[in-house]
C-alpha cells in the first residue's frame, strides 16, 4: 500500500508539507514536536484518504 505523509504545522494550506517517505515523516515530527504528521493511504478511486493515524514527536499514534 502506498502512503503519503502530511506535516500539519499551522492552520493555513501553505503551512502543510507533503512528505513521501516514512523516515522523513518521523524525522519531521521529531523536529516539530508541537505538530503532527498525518498518514494518508492511496486508494483506487479518490487518490489518497486519511488513515486517522499520525506521528507526533517521533511516535506513531494509532486511532482505531
Amino acid at each position: 500500500m502506498d502512503f503519503i505523509f502530511v506535516l500539519l504545522y499551522g492552520s493555513e494550506l501553505e503551512d502543510m508539507i507533503i512528505l513521501l517517505s516514512e523516515e522523513d515523516a518521523i524525522n519531521q515530527s521529531k523536529k516539530n514536536p508541537n505538530a503532527r504528521v498525518e498518514i494518508f493511504s492511496k486508494n483506487n478511486t479518490l487518490g489518497y484518504t486519511t488513515t486517522y493515524n499520525y506521528y507526533k514527536n517521533g511516535e506513531f499514534i494509532k486511532n482505531s
